[in-house]
């Protein structure tokens, strides 16, 4: 028998912090992200990156944006993920910095 389990990780922002230049959000990923959930609990609209360049994810202030997962549990490829091993998010402002935090929950 095989036993599955869930790994997390947690990426934290303060909102104060934000520039309107991509700043990096923690460590890069150590494991491949299952599932996400973004939770931006400031009073600025923020973008998350996976590349520090390109606005992947606009998170509208006070809201929460979940990632989808990949069903682990099917016949498709295994290695599918919503964030890659070794993932550095990025995050900005898109207008100015704000109070509160942001936070990325991780199921790896």
């Amino acid at each position: 028998m095989v036993t599955e389990r869930l790994g997390f990780e947690l990426k934290e922002f303060n909102a104060a912090l934000l520039t309107g230049l991509y700043q990096t959000m923690g460590t890069p990923l150590e494991n491949p992200a299952v599932y996400a959930t973004i939770i931006n609990a400031s009073d600025t609209d923020v973008y998350i990156s996976i590349n520090g360049v390109d606005n992947h994810i606009r998170v509208p202030a006070g809201k929460t944006q979940p990632i989808p997962p990949y069903d682990r549990h099917n016949d498709r490829n295994d290695s599918r993920c919503v964030f890659a091993e070794k993932t550095q998010l990025y995050i900005k402002h898109n207008i100015a910095p704000g109070i509160g935090y942001i936070a990325v929950n991780i199921c790896t």
